[in-house]
């Protein structure tokens, strides 16, 4: 464990973030589930989408930017899809609510797709994509948010936002595979994480304000897309499949880290069983797994694991003995809790 991280048990760190949401007005249940999903974001090792996160959701609400009591509509519905107007609400319990409408239409109709509009930022958009794994099922989720912040290929200014692709496979083993990226190199949190631990960012990762290479994360303005054209693809898909088919706007037309603009996501359910028998695809899947693990590791690695393996043992150890959070993460918070009354739990 790093000397500047404090290990907090998950209940008290859920407990403590529920009270902070309910103490900003949202309902009790509302404030755990929303609580739930940062926590278990933090759990799994996603710190830059956590519960570090939760005080700037917490100052929206007080500035009327997220309403706390939202009142969602769906505006458009068949049997397999849905929009649905978030009315303002917490991105998390709209993404939370939207993947489950999802999932019930898939029972029925093997697949379902719903775009939600009129949210705020949802964070580690594999929490949703869990929700159908969970389910039996497959998920897929993609964000629309923020402003232009990723340079497209062959660029270097921001066109592109830097949207995160998520899909979750259930499996009958320890652990589903969960691939969650985003469409830059980086998400834009890690670099904050990579500057709270004093980290310097790889040469070729962004560029500053002025467009020079940064090394600095503090500095760092316009990233580049991951893999080139590939990371450059999946960004302008996501917001088109998202943005654009939910009457939203491209990253171009939006300001950088606005809390007034809206965002918009994107979730699919596919019911495994309306395509075959669950008993061939959990084979497929652990052969899957079993194959990547008998791989002969590279230079510099002791073993090859699937995607999502890792946060499963974070989350399975973390769960049990504490999760080790940075001091200033911790700092962040207090100083959240203080003006709501709300006490620490480390």
């Amino acid at each position: 464990m790093h000397p500047d991280e404090v290990l907090v048990g998950r209940q008290d760190l859920t407990r403590f973030v529920g009270q902070l949401f309910q103490a900003r007005g949202l309902s009790a249940k509302d404030a755990d589930d929303q609580a739930a999903i940062l926590v278990r974001t933090d759990v799994r090792g996603i710190f830059s989408h956590g519960t570090r996160m939760a005080p700037k959701y917490l100052d929206a609400i007080r500035d009327g930017h997220i309403k706390a009591n939202p009142q969602p509509k769906t505006e458009r519905e068949t049997a397999a899809m849905a929009l649905i107007d978030a009315g303002r609400g917490i991105g998390h319990l709209a993404a939370r609510d939207a993947m489950n409408v999802a999932i019930e239409k898939a029972r029925q109709v093997g697949v379902a797709m719903v775009n939600v509009k009129g949210s705020h930022h949802c964070g580690a958009v594999s929490m949703y994509t869990l929700q159908a794994q969970e389910a039996g099922m497959i998920g897929f989720a993609t964000t629309n948010t923020g402003g232009a912040s990723v340079a497209p290929y062959g660029g270097r200014t921001g066109a592109l936002a830097n949207n995160p692709v998520s899909w979750a496979f259930p499996s009958e083993g320890d652990f589903p595979i969960v691939i969650d990226m985003a469409a830059g190199v980086s998400a834009w949190q890690r670099i904050e994480t990579m500057r709270i631990y004093g980290e310097t960012l790889p040469d070729d990762w962004c560029w500053d304000k002025e467009g020079n290479p940064t090394t600095d994360p503090a500095l760092g303005f316009t990233m580049r897309a991951a893999g080139g054209t590939r990371g450059s693809g999946l960004a302008l898909a996501a917001a088109l499949l998202t943005g654009a088919l939910s009457g939203g706007d491209f990253p171009s037309r939006r300001e950088r880290a606005n809390p007034v603009a809206d965002s918009e996501h994107t979730f699919l359910a596919v019911s495994v069983e309306h395509f075959v028998d669950m008993p061939h695809f959990y084979g497929e899947v652990a052969e899957s797994i079993r194959a990547l693990h008998a791989t002969k590791p590279e230079q510099g690695f002791t073993e090859v694991l699937a995607p999502g393996e890792l946060e499963w043992r974070r989350e399975t150890a973390w769960s049990k003995d504490g999760l080790p959070l940075h001091k200033d993460h911790l700092q962040i918070l207090a100083a959240a809790a203080d003006p709501l009354n709300v006490p620490v739990v480390w």
